[in-house]
């Protein structure tokens, strides 16, 4: 756990030092399978730039709500603006910037299905490397466990502030109790879901819009597992059977089932030329 960069006297927060990374990287893999495509490079770079601007928002925005901060929110509510400090929630980013690219490409009359392949796949790329950014940072942790593979993190860190809150420590000076890296896992399963779709079904699905039924249904079942091992405030319903995102993974599961199976934009064109 490393939440700050030095180098010399100057430092920055690691957590963003990875996202930063994530975005350009990811833009560039988005810009290289517009190329691929023979689509409109003018107009994804600009859906891109207002995508991952209120992917962001909402990834912000979810954290806020969801994460166990907004009493402190609430109380200081320009803290919220202190986006500097670390706070994101991911599910925020695909609630925000998905209906966003689906506005921005519709309305241009853009074939959409292919225009979001190209996206989700940088996305998939953010995503898996995004998550040695929570492990930095020492957030998304997971449960206390007496495992090998159990990692303590900081004092006065939040998997720390987590178990003095429920009375597992009973002072913040005092070294947390090991937890699981769930990060990690995260990072590793979500990139290795990056790569079976870049170097697999990239070039192999011919059907629009099968990459991005893929991806939302393979991160959502993943997902969904994930959550019963972390530890972090995140939202929980259903008597705490279920967290946020559960709830959205729920959805984003069967969103993904349905682009995949239904059939795609061109072969209903062509179903209605031939009729």
């Amino acid at each position: 756990m490393h939440p700050t960069l030095s180098i010399g006297d100057f430092s920055f927060s690691s957590f963003y030092a990875v996202v930063i990374f994530c975005v350009i990287v990811g833009n560039i893999l988005t810009w290289w399978e517009i190329r691929r495509n023979k689509l409109d490079i003018n107009l994804a770079l600009k859906g891109a730039v207002i995508t991952t601007f209120m992917g962001y928002v909402g990834a912000r925005a979810m954290h806020i709500v969801f994460d166990g901060f907004l009493d402190i929110y609430i109380q200081k509510p320009l803290a919220m603006f202190a986006f500097w400090k670390g706070g994101l929630a991911f599910y925020g980013t695909v609630i925000f910037g998905l209906p966003t690219a689906v506005w921005w490409f519709t309305s241009h009359k853009a074939p959409l299905m292919k225009y979001l392949d190209c996206y989700v796949l940088g996305l998939a790329f953010g995503l898996g490397i995004g998550r040695f950014a929570c492990y930095l940072n020492g957030c998304c942790f997971g449960e206390i466990s007496a495992s090998p593979f159990a990692e303590t993190f900081l004092r006065y860190g939040l998997s720390a502030k987590n178990q003095f809150a429920r009375d597992i420590l009973l002072n913040l000076k005092d070294m947390p109790l090991p937890v699981l890296p769930t990060q990690l896992v995260s990072a590793f399963v979500t990139t290795s879901i990056f790569l079976v779709l870049w170097f697999y079904f990239r070039k192999r699905t011919k059907k629009d819009g099968a990459i991005l039924g893929l991806w939302l249904t393979m991160y959502a079942a993943f997902r969904f597992t994930i959550e019963f091992f972390r530890a972090d405030d995140r939202g929980l319903f259903f008597n705490n059977m279920l967290s946020t995102s559960q709830l959205v993974a729920l959805i984003t599961f069967i969103i993904g089932m349905a682009i995949f199976i239904l059939p795609s934009e061109t072969t209903l064109k062509k179903a209605e030329k031939t009729e």
